[in-house]
């Protein structure tokens, strides 16, 4: 282990620069939903949230297979790997009015973006062993900006472009151009990035060990629901805008897109916040907040609507963070890749589950889809949902004590470090 070099501050910023092309990617056809249906001539919502499902469900029931290359292989090279393979599939979804290979094209961006959050959260706090979460608080605000503007740049470019080039409908602009963004930071990380040494060639790799599997395994099934409620929200709130207040895609990404700008700050200050052992008191509060929250949304008026779900997203990322760190505390820098993959396996399938969930609801409510008070169960279900998580909290602490776990990891830095 090695203290943070001169590298270690552009590499990050580089990896925020990719966690916002992930997300991005991720939240591109929320907005859309409606203009791909129409354009397509699809019976329905579902096809469409089944394409977002099926992304978000092979970017996450792979997460575990990526955490066993990220604790054995090149990190940079699978981060970048993955951005040039999830843009590529995301651009060819701008090159087809085929449904089946819209799904396919699904399918294959997950299978890249997955190689992320394993590489990533292993690799940056290998970069700053002092102070892990502080890196992965501020990598975190990646994620704000993707959702800002995926959404917002889809929503807005679909209602403001004209089928043209190459036959392309305006939904599928967007596609294309971001594709074509993505792969140039693709490309420019793997020339910039720089790895930290993890011993890749040494065999054989540290064992996880069977306790920490099965905790890690409780846990996730619990945080699961806070992923479950927290992706169904944007594709709730995209049909809940554009069938119960006439919001087009524009306006609906407008929306989108602003909660995720609100809540920026939110990783960051998270993990600032609930430093300490404030971590998991933290993560609770947040939690709890995210789901009485979400319940009160169809309830206020839509002057309201942006402040209360700017309000949600900055509780709801803000736990991603909290949590994510939590783990990486109080784990061996040995194992993260594989605790992390196997956290967001589970908790990643749970969510990846949700957008066809609501596509369901959707297309089965039936008239009353139009109506506002037609969400206040389902709302109210998905905030219920968040504040079952916050049971988690407890089976996190029986982990360990993440100050003992960075006191350790503070010792073998000093002895490796050359006296001045």
């Amino acid at each position: 282990m090695s203290a943070p070099s001169h590298r270690s501050g552009l590499t990050l910023a580089l990896g925020t620069l990719l966690h916002a092309f992930t997300h991005a990617y991720q939240s591109l056809l929320i907005p859309l939903y409606i203009l791909v249906t129409a354009d397509l001539r699809l019976p329905g919502l579902r096809p469409v949230t089944l394409i977002v499902a099926a992304y978000n469900a092979v970017y996450f029931l792979l997460s575990y297979p990526a955490g066993i290359l990220t604790d054995c292989c090149n990190r940079k090279a699978l981060l970048g790997i993955g951005l040039l393979g999830n843009a590529a599939a995301i651009g060819l979804m701008g090159a087809t009015h085929q449904y089946g290979a819209l799904l396919a094209m699904g399918i294959a961006a997950g299978l890249f973006g997955t190689l992320f959050h394993p590489a990533a959260n292993a690799l940056m706090s290998a970069h700053y062993p002092r102070s892990p979460g502080m890196a992965l608080g501020i990598m975190g605000i990646g994620s704000g900006i993707g959702f800002f503007v995926g959404s917002q740049y889809s929503g807005w470019r679909a209602e403001t472009a004209r089928r043209g080039w190459l036959g392309m409908s305006n939904w599928q602009l967007p596609c294309a151009e971001m594709a074509l963004a993505g792969l140039i930071v693709g490309v420019a990380f793997l020339f910039l990035a720089r790895e930290v040494e993890h011993g890749s060639s040494q065999r054989p790799r540290a064992a996880m060990g069977s306790r920490l599997r099965w905790r890690t395994l409780a846990i996730s099934g619990i945080l699961g629901w806070r992923d479950f409620a927290g992706v169904a929200t944007s594709s709730l709130v995209s049909i809940y805008l554009q069938q119960a207040h006439g919001y087009d895609a524009r306006q609906t990404g407008w929306i989108l897109g602003a909660m995720g700008l609100i809540s920026i700050a939110a990783t960051p200050l998270a993990v600032w916040a609930t430093s300490g052992r404030r971590r998991l008191s933290g993560l609770a509060a947040v939690v709890i907040g995210g789901g009485l929250t979400l319940i009160a949304v169809p309830h206020l008026g839509i002057a309201w609507l942006l402040t209360v779900l700017g309000i949600f997203q900055v509780f709801h990322l803000g736990s991603y963070a909290i949590s994510e760190v939590s783990l990486v505390e109080r784990v061996d820098g040995a194992v993260r890749g594989r605790v992390i993959g196997l956290y967001l396996t589970i908790c990643g399938t749970m969510g990846s589950l949700a957008p066809w969930a609501v596509g369901w609801w959707a297309d089965h409510a039936g008239a009353q889809v139009y109506r506002q008070s037609a969400y206040s169960a389902v709302f109210s279900i998905m905030g219920g949902m968040m504040i079952f998580a916050s049971l988690a909290v407890r089976l996190i602490a029986r982990i360990g004590s993440a100050q003992e776990l960075s006191t350790g990891e503070a010792m073998k830095i000093a002895e490796s470090e050359p006296a001045v």
